[in-house]
């Protein structure tokens, strides 16, 4: 009788132990589960992350030389052309824009360089500060003669309109920021204000050939380097 129930006991303890070894073999099943899962949600987070940044390189499309250095120069300059333009005019006594552009200093800074005509066709090279708006040079050409002078009274006579104007013209038919505007005689034809505008959202450069007699666009192109 007592080895009947010291017998009973014993299957009674192996019983218990296998339970136990059950519910320990499920619950190092159910933690590798766990980590599975945690590893796996952080592998799809990261492949989300890798997704959202290519995604955002591909919505911004790489600028070329031209285009990121007139970001550069456009994004710097707080000096608008028309009163750059302004400022030299009065550095030359009865002066005249002939042409205006964008550039950059020896600094790199911005700067805007014009030419100024008087009166009797003597040019002026003026430097604006694209930052301050002050005067950084102011130089008459000393390599001109009478042919050069006559030149530049001429284009001048031939512009009916001014150069606010043709500006004012190439930015109704071109949103953007204006760059050069200069006087020129176009091949055979009229003399034409040739206007640069830059669109600041792609920082490509539209020229515009307009008409200095009657105001009428004559010819657009577009760089799109």
């Amino acid at each position: 009788m007592k080895r009947s129930n010291r017998l009973a006991r014993g299957r009674a303890v192996g019983v218990l132990c296998a339970v136990a070894a059950s519910l320990s073999l499920l619950s190092a099943c159910s933690s590798d589960d766990g980590d599975d899962t945690s590893s796996g949600t952080k592998q799809a987070d990261r492949a989300a992350e890798q997704a959202a940044a290519t995604a955002s390189a591909s919505a911004s499309p790489r600028l070329s030389e031209d285009q990121a250095e007139r970001r550069k120069l456009i994004t710097a300059t707080k000096v608008d052309w028309d009163k750059a333009a302004m400022t030299a005019e009065k550095e030359v006594s009865g002066g005249k824009l002939l042409e205006i552009e964008l550039g950059d200093d020896d600094q790199g800074n911005p700067e805007w360089d014009a030419e100024v005509v008087a009166s009797d066709g003597t040019s002026t090279d003026v430097r604006i500060d694209g930052v301050t708006g002050k005067v950084t040079k102011s130089e008459k050409d000393k390599d001109q003669d009478a042919g050069d002078k006559k030149e530049n009274t001429d284009k001048l006579a031939a512009a009916e309109i001014t150069s606010m104007k043709a500006a004012e013209t190439a930015t109704d038919r071109k949103k953007g920021t204006v760059t050069s505007v200069g006087l020129d005689d176009s091949d055979g034809g009229p003399t034409v204000w040739a206007v640069d505008v830059v669109t600041p959202a792609t920082w490509v450069k539209t020229t515009f050939d307009i008409d200095a007699g009657n105001g009428k666009v004559l010819h657009e192109n577009i760089d799109r380097d």
